[in-house]
């Protein structure tokens, strides 16, 4: 091997090497734009409930990779199923931002679990967002 091809050689790895670098700084920056991002929502004006989720997510969820998991209970939706919660979930209601059918089902469960204690199940019926929203099945199925 002559010393012109061992020299393009190191060149390569050292650009691979930077490359890499690179990415790595950028995958740091992402997680921590996240970490701002959910610490600007704590320092908002809300419920004490809401800054306390907001830490929860900030200190537990994205530091070690965590989902909240919920079990919705037959008599809200008709069956028992297990849905979860990512932080952007969290924080996407928390910063006021548009939220998905998984954040509405746990909200009525919720509404579900208020309206029991307040024996008052039988004026209301909740139909589970997954069933309806616009990327379940055909419209006929809806």
């Amino acid at each position: 091997m002559g010393k012109h091809q061992e020299d393009e050689e190191k060149e390569e790895e050292k650009r691979d090497e930077e490359k890499e670098e690179e990415k790595e700084k950028e995958d740091e920056e992402k997680h921590d734009d996240k970490v701002i991002e959910v610490g600007d929502y704590s320092n908002m004006e809300a419920p004490s409930s809401l800054k306390t989720l907001c830490r929860y997510v900030e200190t537990t969820l994205l530091p070690e990779d965590k989902i909240l998991q919920f079990t919705i209970d037959k008599e809200v939706f008709g069956g028992e199923r297990d849905t979860f919660l990512l932080p952007e979930d969290i924080t996407q209601f928390a910063g006021m931002e548009e939220i998905g059918a998984t954040v509405l089902a746990v909200y009525m469960r919720y509404l579900h679990d208020v309206l029991k204690q307040a024996n008052m199940c039988s004026m209301v019926g909740f139909i589970d967002p997954a069933t309806v929203s616009a990327n379940s099945g055909t419209i006929a199925d809806r």
